[in-house]
């Protein structure tokens, strides 16, 4: 359970992971800053200053940086993703068989003075790589492996971390009894998990978002006009549960018809399909494809 340099065998503690992963690190086309940002609230209007806006709504599509959104009111809202990267944010609900060793997570706890955890760990993110060029601060300290203490440590202190911490690595394993096992860049880390451990996908792109899914925004825009905003955060939740396992399809009896026989066959090859980009995307985050281990 120690957090320090110590070399810490993980097999006899965790088993492998099972179940596929499908977080993609997304792409934005690349759109010229003079056509993307004209009448987004990036310049002060000619009528006087820009104006505050915060708003929900449902996600009806995007392309590039820009995102069209449907306001409660009806109303479709243009809005332009935020200049930070770390302030656009997909949030999902995961389960353990979404998971897969090599995956990037991270988690926060309080060490004691012996550089352990003094309670068991009650929430593992998941999340993409983000470029650390476009991070500012401590902010890349979420992304990067190690274990980052909150405060920095005190002059000539060599011992381990101690207090709030935020551990960053690839996942190793995770057991059925709750231990979690990871390396935090040349730190192996191995600690436990509380029964009720709640698994969070946390992205900052658009990989996984769909239409219709949830959307909160906080910006501003250039008077008249509410329906072009340039955001200053962005966060799109859902209640798709990433692992689950949906409902066998039923199968229909040989003796049906030749009509229901191939839509059965057409199912099957949608399941297959779904199955090979599940790998596809995986492969994205450098993730081994089982077949070829």
């Amino acid at each position: 359970m120690s957090l320090s340099n110590s070399s810490v065998n993980t097999r006899p503690a965790v088993q492998p992971f099972v179940g596929g992963l499908a977080v993609v690190l997304g792409m934005f086309l690349a759109v010229p800053e003079t056509a993307s940002s004209q009448g987004f609230g990036n310049q002060t209007a000619a009528g006087g200053a820009n104006e505050i806006t915060s708003f929900s709504g449902k996600l009806v599509s995007s392309r590039g940086v820009i995102l069209t959104i449907e306001r409660e009111d009806g109303t479709e809202v243009m809005v332009q993703t935020p200049d930070s990267v770390s302030q656009l944010t997909f949030i999902a609900k995961a389960l353990p068989a979404y998971l897969r060793p090599g995956m990037l997570v991270r988690f926060k706890a309080n060490l004691g003075p012996a550089g352990t955890p003094t309670e068991p760990v009650s929430k593992l993110e998941l999340f993409a790589p983000v470029n650390a060029k476009l991070l500012k601060g401590r902010e890349r300290e979420n992304y990067q492996p190690g274990v980052h203490p909150s405060k920095p440590p005190q002059r000539g202190n060599a011992g381990p971390p101690t207090g709030p911490v935020t551990v960053v690595g690839n996942l190793m394993a995770l057991n059925p009894q709750g231990g979690v096992a990871l390396r935090a860049g040349n730190i192996p880390v191995q600690t436990m998990t509380s029964p009720d451990l709640e698994l969070q996908i946390r992205v900052n792109n658009l990989s996984l978002a769909q239409p219709g899914d949830t959307v909160q925004v906080r910006g501003f825009y250039q008077p008249p006009d509410e329906t072009k905003v340039k955001a200053e955060s962005i966060q799109i939740t859902t209640d798709r549960v990433y692992g689950e396992t949906p409902p066998p399809t039923e199968r229909r009896s040989r003796r049906g018809k030749r009509g229901d026989r191939d839509k059965d066959q057409a199912a099957e090859t949608e399941e297959t399909d779904a199955g090979e980009a599940d790998s596809e995307e995986g492969r994205s985050l450098g993730i081994p494809d089982p077949e070829s281990e």
